[in-house]
């Protein structure tokens, strides 16, 4: 097992290598296993990329996010702009649908609201908003449809650990909590093995929002 001083120092050498992130601006601190991530980083995703660079490094047990979004000043934008911009990309972007979705902006601050068909694409319309210049923060309100397939969401998921994730969906217990709404317990290696985990509930069909509740050892 890591030492914590260990897990530390491979966070900070995994920040420094993805060109995402400024690593000079965010320090790391570890305790127990638990990382805290903390400082000013330039924009939202500049955030959302640390805290998945640092949740990937094996032996994080938990990841706290203490980092604050201050925008340059050639990325600070109106919130009319920022609204503008995402309504063009939510527009523009395969997979989503056409209408039904709904932008606020308030202090650079996005929420999102209306109907999709599947989780996957609640995920997928909080990452493209998430890369605009001067968005601080995404709020998702996204409501999921429920899907033809309710009653075989479990099967599915179990089929997909399965195919994806084999040896970590032996410790993993799955249930449906009713609306789409999906419960996973149990134990993972890893941050890493539990996003796996997650990534395959939530990318199956009918899967309105997934609960997860899976500790790392």
């Amino acid at each position: 097992m890591k030492t914590d001083s260990q897990l530390q120092r491979d966070v900070m050498d995994e920040l420094a290598r993805d060109t995402n992130v400024h690593a000079n601006e965010i320090g790391v601190e570890v305790r127990d296993g638990i990382v805290t991530l903390s400082g000013d980083v330039a924009s939202f995703h500049e955030k959302c990329e640390a805290e998945r660079v640092a949740s990937r490094v094996a032996g994080a047990r938990a990841i706290v996010i203490g980092l604050e979004v201050e925008p340059a000043s050639q990325d600070r934008h109106t919130d009319t702009d920022i609204a503008r911009a995402a309504l063009a990309i939510l527009k523009w972007h395969a997979g989503l649908p056409e209408q039904g979705m709904h932008v606020k902006v308030e202090n650079g601050w996005v929420t999102l609201a209306g109907d999709v068909e599947s989780y996957s694409q609640r995920v997928l319309a909080e990452s493209a908003v998430r890369t605009l210049r001067g968005v601080k923060g995404v709020i998702n309100e996204m409501r999921v449809l429920s899907g033809p397939h309710r009653t075989e969401i479990v099967g599915h998921i179990a089929a997909a650990l399965a195919r994806q994730a084999q040896r970590e969906a032996r410790h993993v217990e799955i249930s449906l909590l009713g609306n789409g709404e999906v419960l996973l317990k149990g134990t993972v290696h890893s941050l890493a093995e539990k996003e796996a985990i997650r990534g395959a509930a939530m990318t199956t069909h009918g899967v309105c929002a997934v609960v997860d509740r899976l500790t790392v050892e």
